[in-house]
């Protein structure tokens, strides 16, 4: 018999800790339970949300910051959330209490998904047959986990797909990403840019401390330096950090929001198809801190009161955009960031994330 990780069936009346990360981000545990649909394998997820950190480094072995190392934790069971009936998760880390006992293992255990570790999974796999991987975002770090553990990258992307996916995912493809859209939807908006000097930089900041510094990769808002209430002594060693360990960072006009959204995609075969909206809250800094719950009726009329943009025209565009300079070389879930300004301008394109985003959870 295949040895998996068995998941406890007795109730526990206490939040855990998974839970009540869940909570933090808004995303509702009410999950519309849905038939298996796949006409081949089964999909095995992976919650990976270091992605971004494992892509910056560009390493087959790459250890994440403890803090992402502890959401990776907390939340291993996430994909159960739009996971199909039968299908399986794969554990990075221990299998713990917490886990045992979350909303999200009950959600495991209603929709009959396997829940496996990396000692578990090949066995599982020579059993019931292979699997379509589906990550919440690919790098080289977790291609090598998975080759690992089969010894060969059969159903796996190459290296230099990765490699381009890790192109895409740098910060500058919101630069080449702007300069694809029409005229009237970035009037007034100020490019981003590409610098490569610490002084470069500082003559920017001394000439408008309103500004938002990004490091080429990061996620969650982490590396992210707003410097309009920093002194120099603080904003020119980031930058030099930044710029020794990535090679450039990318400096954005820090516009005064009213409101953050996304539209979600996702790339297949060469084409774009849009799966709808989220709405999201960030401090001041950029940081995210949750997503609104809602329909997509709901979100989308709170996105029509805040802005004085055509939304069909901005999602047509954006379109445009993904199929020109993204679709062609990359496949998969894909998340653009936008806001609206105290005046009700939109900008357009915030952030480009290739990989799962929380706004995409309700979506899939």
């Amino acid at each position: 018999m295949t040895n998996r990780i068995q998941l406890s069936k007795e109730k526990d009346e206490d939040n855990t800790r998974a839970v009540s990360k869940i909570s933090v981000f808004d995303t509702a545990l009410k999950v519309e339970q849905r038939e298996n649909v796949h006409t081949g394998r089964r999909k095995l997820h992976i919650f990976n949300p270091d992605t971004d950190y494992a892509l910056a480094s560009a390493r087959r072995y790459y250890t994440p910051p403890a803090h992402v190392v502890k959401l990776r934790k907390e939340l291993a069971l996430l994909p159960a959330l739009w996971a199909s009936n039968e299908d399986a998760i794969l554990l990075i880390d221990d299998f713990t209490d917490e886990l045992e006992n979350s909303e999200l293992a009950k959600i495991c255990k209603e929709k009959e998904i396997t829940v496996l570790d990396r000692k578990t999974l090949k066995s599982e796999s020579e059993s019931t047959g292979s699997f379509d991987y589906c990550p919440w975002g690919w790098n080289l770090s977790i291609r090598q986990f998975l080759f690992d553990i089969f010894g060969n990258d059969n159903g796996l992307p190459t290296e230099e797909s990765i490699s381009r996916l890790r192109e895409l995912s740098h910060r500058r493809t919101t630069i080449d990403f702007f300069m694809q859209l029409p005229c009237n939807l970035v009037k007034g908006l100020e490019l981003p840019q590409e610098i490569f000097s610490v002084d470069e930089a500082m003559e920017h900041y001394e000439k408008n401390k309103e500004l938002y510094f990004k490091a080429p990769w990061s996620s969650s808002g982490r590396g992210i330096l707003f410097s309009g209430d920093l002194e120099a002594r603080h904003v020119k060693p980031w930058i030099r950090g930044i710029i020794k360990r990535q090679g450039s960072v990318v400096m954005e006009k820090a516009y005064n929001r009213a409101l953050d959204f996304a539209t979600e995609w996702q790339c297949r075969d060469g084409e774009t198809h849009f799966l709808g909206y989220s709405v999201f809250n960030t401090s001041r800094r950029g940081k995210y801190h949750g997503n609104i719950s809602a329909t997509q009726e709901e979100l989308e009329q709170i996105i029509v009161k805040s802005s004085k943009s055509d939304l069909s025209q901005i999602v047509s565009a954006q379109k445009e955009a993904i199929d020109k300079i993204i679709s062609p070389a990359y496949e998969g879930p894909l998340g653009i960031d936008l806001l609206v300004t105290n005046e009700g301008v939109v900008n357009p394109c915030v952030e480009i994330n290739l990989r799962h985003t929380m706004g995409m959870i309700g979506l899939l």
